[in-house]
């Protein structure tokens, strides 16, 4: 596997060198927002078909290694916003299209892939045996080795199911669709480690006990000096809520809000509450200033475009991406973790 890994590297550095050559000197990125805007890709639903008419436009206007590096460019500006991978819709159109340039196309998409069995799983994609057919045959001009890895992918089944049941053909989808997320939380860039999960559980049960002592302090100061220990445990057990809540990093009563609002507290330099540094410390991830300052960025850059759209739908699309960007952030593996400088505790 090393040596097809090595074969595969090689095979990637030289679809890049054929981008270069045949380009002629075309900026990828330039067109990529040309077709952004002229096929208003920045509002697409994740449906193929609404990616024909760019995939057709790429077939006919580019040679493949630049329609597909254009593509690529798309998919990089527009993820963010969109909250899915668009090259993936458009490699699904470019299939339906049909034709050797497609399956050329295609054949770019697989040979620019992470590792050879990303390549191998995305071939699997491919259902008709006529583009698969196509696909093999252009990899193998390139590495016929290569091409017989890549090729044994297996294709892609519909599962079979009740045609009465709508129930029963959702769940599947959507379980399937998980297990690439963390923990069913959508859009996540990858999945909590161990630790994360031990550290959120802490955030939950400290707010539990925060809650629980608001409670339990005026019963027991009833019980030891009636009506007078009852007054002085609920002001007891009020203050240590709001200690504990403090601390956490939580502010406010509604919390996507109070979130931000901690955000631009970390992002200006204030130090971590006792409970919020014991949390990242189980958790082995802390934010970090420079985090901080990035999600208060996005957030107050997204608020002026909200107050700018003039539709829910719109609306909804810039907070789908600032969800999809604040995730990237947190939990991107770019970003470092447990710095110094954010050591302390207030």
């Amino acid at each position: 596997m090393q040596r097809l890994q090595a074969r595969y590297s090689a095979s990637q550095r030289r679809l890049e060198k054929e981008f270069t050559e045949a380009a002629e000197g075309l900026d990828a990125a330039q067109e990529a927002a040309s077709l952004t805007r002229r096929f208003d890709l920045s509002r697409k639903k994740r449906v193929a078909s609404e990616y024909t008419g760019v995939a057709e436009h790429l077939l006919s206007h580019y040679k493949s290694e630049v329609a597909y590096f254009v593509a690529v460019q798309i998919n990089d500006h527009l993820e963010p916003r969109l909250g899915y991978p668009p090259i993936g819709q458009i490699m699904v159109a470019m299939e339906n299209c049909g034709g050797k340039e497609a399956a050329r196309w295609i054949a770019c998409a697989l040979r620019n892939s992470p590792r050879i069995e990303t390549a191998q799983l995305a071939f699997g994609v491919i259902k008709s045996s006529t583009m698969r057919s196509f696909v093999r045959a252009e990899l193998a001009t390139v590495d016929a080795e290569l091409a017989e890895y890549i090729a044994s992918g297996e294709g892609v089944r519909p599962p079979s199911r009740p045609a009465s049941s709508v129930t029963g053909s959702t769940a599947p989808t959507k379980a399937a669709h998980q297990t690439h997320l963390s923990d069913g939380i959508e859009r996540m860039p990858r999945q909590l480690t161990d630790a994360e999960r031990r550290g959120d559980r802490l955030f939950l049960h400290l707010q539990v006990v925060s809650s629980v002592l608001l409670l339990l302090w005026p019963v027991l100061g009833g019980v030891l000096g009636g009506w007078p220990g009852a007054a002085s445990g609920l002001v007891a057990g009020w203050l240590v809520r709001v200690w504990m809540r403090h601390s956490m990093g939580i502010r406010g009563s509604n919390p996507n809000d109070g979130f931000f609002v901690r955000m631009k507290e970390r992002a200006t330099g204030a130090r971590r509450g006792i409970l919020e540094a014991l949390i990242e410390r189980i958790r082995q991830r802390s934010f970090t200033q420079g985090q901080c300052a990035a999600i208060t960025n996005a957030w107050d850059e997204t608020r002026k475009r909200i107050e700018a759209a003039t539709s829910v739908e719109e609306k909804r699309e810039l907070l789908n991406a600032l969800d999809v960007e604040i995730k990237r952030i947190s939990y991107g593996s770019g970003y470092r973790t447990m710095p110094e400088e954010d050591g302390g505790a207030s």
